[in-house]
């Protein structure tokens, strides 16, 4: 019995410690969604706007519209939006100087990119690891 309840006082420990990080970066993600957020909707580029932000897990998602598309006309125009994704695997790192998201790479948080037409059918996503913007 004894034995038992040592088991279960240990796990009950190591459940509440292992929780402690997810809070550090869930209060960094609301954090910044709350920054963020307050900005949206907004345009971002090429007829492109930024919907909304939230929370998936560690990372953050930027929701991106693109009215004047559907993911039909992506598939009949597969490189068009091939060069969009490339172009956009670049762009992302910018947001590695937005000083709201610096709280959420410190806690090992991602940011995503995820570029919907306008009915929110999913074109693609993009990803902003932390490792991309913390100093190595």
């Amino acid at each position: 019995m004894r034995n038992t309840l040592f088991l279960l006082v240990a796990a009950t420990c190591v459940a509440l410690l292992s929780g402690c990080g997810n809070g550090t970066l869930t209060d960094a993600q609301r954090s910044a969604i709350g920054t963020l957020g307050k900005q949206l909707p907004a345009p971002y580029r090429d007829g492109l706007i930024v919907d909304s932000v939230h929370r998936n897990g560690r990372e953050l998602v930027f929701v991106i519209r693109f009215p004047e598309a559907s993911v039909d006309m992506a598939k009949a125009k597969p490189e068009l939006f091939e060069a969009l994704r490339r172009d956009e695997d670049e762009a992302i790192t910018e947001l590695c100087a937005e000083p709201a998201l610096a709280p959420v790479y410190a806690a090992g948080g991602s940011v995503h990119r995820r570029f919907v037409d306008a009915k929110g059918a999913t074109f693609f996503e993009v990803e902003l690891k932390p490792s991309h913007c913390l100093p190595h």
